[in-house]
């Protein structure tokens, strides 16, 4: 089994989607169709925002799309420069505990730092134990003495979920 990350175009944008709202759906997360689809649109055409890949397991000759991977791109005094926010890291459930992630981690990693990016941040759900196991497996260290918080200033943004 070959794990590759793939960018998708334009054209593949309709799969991305669907694998978003896979995410949000298993997240829990509040949807809004048509905002994420114009947000897919807006970082696929803008890559100094970030990045989107397929995740590609190629068995046999046979290439099928078992998730996607999405980093943002931000700026960071105290890391000395750009960062990566992984966005989202969505395998679908058929694909999970196999090894994939594992293999995936220095792949994002070679990606992020190629565009210069000095250091990845994510968030990981508070319930999910074993996310929270794996990424600190690939030392991802939690910063507990911080708090993610956030404030919606367009009243076209998704609503927060706060069970989320």
């Amino acid at each position: 089994m070959n794990i590759s990350l793939v960018a998708p175009s334009i054209s593949s944008m309709d799969m991305l989607l669907t694998l978003v709202e896979e995410l949000f759906e298993y997240e829990v997360l509040p949807k809004k169709k048509e905002q994420t689809q114009q947000a897919i649109q807006h970082l696929l055409t803008n890559p100094e925002l970030g990045q989107a890949w397929f995740i590609e397991v190629d068995i046999d000759g046979e290439k099928l799309i078992a998730g996607h991977i999405i980093i943002s791109y931000s700026f960071s005094l105290e890391h000395g420069g750009r960062i990566g926010l992984i966005d989202q890291f969505y395998l679908r459930p058929e694909w999970r505990q196999q090894g994939i992630g594992t293999a995936l981690i220095p792949q994002i990693e070679a990606h992020a730092a190629s565009a210069g990016v000095h250091a990845l941040s994510l968030e990981v759900n508070i319930g999910n134990k074993g996310a929270r196991k794996f990424y600190e497996k690939h030392d991802f260290v939690p910063r507990r003495q911080f708090c993610m918080m956030t404030k919606i200033i367009s009243p076209e943004a998704v609503p927060l979920n706060i069970a989320s």
